[in-house]
């Protein structure tokens, strides 16, 4: 597929909720009909397989891909990827840490774009071997505190390009004032969900409830994201 668009997720600061976020949008875009397909990039943070409900799934993790020389086969991969009925595609770490090659995450990376609409990937915090020039939007994700933005701040400050504030229990006008102070763009707002971590620990990944106001900011974000912005350019 050639109009496809990767985006990265990272947080700014702990407990910003990055991963959350992310599997939120991976979740309404399937609900959507996109073919979409998530790359976990930060191989300490336990296995996005498991926000997502498939840590039992069989299908390949990234230790199963280690020792691949060369190009993979994109249509093959998502095959082999585990998935809910209609859900996006995952690849994932397992449970044992292993590492993950930057020439392994490039040519998966490669073969994903060639077969998917939208690539979400989730780089955790450890920015010294994320390129982040690669993807067609940066997303970081903050809490709405004093201290969350100033971490935000700090981890834009790292990344070498400009990035999207999505941010975390602030109203949206508050958000775009703190998004312009840190000079960066802001993407939106993501309210406070009581249900969600509820519904991790049940298996029900984020944005499943498709009438909360979790799932239609999430709803909100991809328009902007995936239509607005593609228009634009």
């Amino acid at each position: 597929m050639n109009d496809v668009m990767t985006i990265a997720v990272l947080g700014g600061g702990t407990g910003a909720g990055a991963t959350t976020a992310l599997v939120g949008l991976a979740v309404r875009a399937a609900a959507a009909g996109r073919e979409v397909t998530v790359v976990d990039a930060d191989p300490c943070g336990g296995g996005i397989d498991v926000a997502f409900g498939l840590e039992t799934e069989p299908g390949v993790r990234w230790e199963d891909l280690l020792g691949s020389d060369g190009p993979l086969d994109g249509e093959r991969l998502t095959q082999r990827l585990p998935a809910r009925s209609g859900g996006p595609k995952v690849l994932s770490f397992g449970r044992q840490w292993c590492d993950l090659p930057a020439d392994l995450l490039e040519h998966a990376m490669s073969a994903l774009r060639q077969v998917s609409e939208l690539v979400l990937v989730d780089l955790g915090r450890d920015l010294r071997t994320a390129r982040t020039a690669e993807y067609d939007e940066v997303l970081l994700v903050s809490r709405g505190s004093p201290c969350g933005l100033a971490a935000a701040g700090a981890t834009a400050q790292r990344l070498g390009r400009p990035a999207l504030l999505l941010v975390r229990g602030m109203r949206e006008q508050q958000a775009v004032d703190a998004a312009q102070a840190l000079g960066l763009e802001c993407a939106g707002c993501l309210p406070e969900d009581r249900h969600l971590s509820g519904d991790c620990e049940r298996g029900l990944p984020a944005g499943s409830r498709g009438r909360s106001s979790y799932a239609g900011a999430c709803d909100r974000l991809l328009r902007e994201l995936l239509v607005s912005r593609r228009a634009a350019a």
